[in-house]
């Protein structure tokens, strides 16, 4: 019984030990790591949003990141893996990216309420202003027509 309760305390005490991955030779410092992340993150949105633009603009994002940051993939695979072995800074890099995509987001609105008020005051001044279809003279005879048929009405009622 004693030698089960070793064993067991003994495993715990294992388990419970910090296994900290080593430090990569290469490893991609921490911001540039965060401006990674918000690539992979747009890289993301926008295949999800429109599919066809990567590919119209000629853009792999299978290959663009590695290409863009001059990298490969094992170099961002272990710089991956020894920012995530601490979570707390992980999660800290995440909420900066998500901060920066917060913040790209608020400055896309606004131009495209700006471009949209520019289109509606365009649209509005282009359109022309009705004028009446009715010219002076032909509404002058309407209305004596209608002079005459209400003093030919009353001297028909008389």
């Amino acid at each position: 019984m004693n030698k089960i309760i070793i064993v067991v305390l003994a495993f715990l005490v294992l388990s419970c030990s910090t296994n900290t991955i080593e430090k990569p030779e290469k490893l991609i410092d921490q911001a540039t790591m965060e401006n990674i992340l918000y690539d992979l993150a747009m890289l993301q949105a926008i295949k999800g949003h429109s599919p066809k633009k990567l590919p119209e603009n000629s853009i792999n994002p299978k290959t663009y990141i590695f290409q863009k940051y001059k990298i490969d993939s094992i170099q961002f695979a272990q710089s991956n893996q020894y920012y995530s072995s601490d979570i707390a800074g992980y999660k800290k890099m995440h909420d900066n990216v998500i901060a920066k995509i917060t913040e790209e987001k608020k400055i896309v609105d606004t131009q495209i309420k700006k471009e949209l008020n520019s289109k509606q005051k365009k649209s509005t001044a282009s359109i022309p202003k009705k004028s009446d279809t009715i010219s002076k003279e032909t509404k002058r005879k309407l209305l004596e027509k209608k002079k005459l048929k209400k003093m030919q009405d009353r001297e028909n009622n008389k």
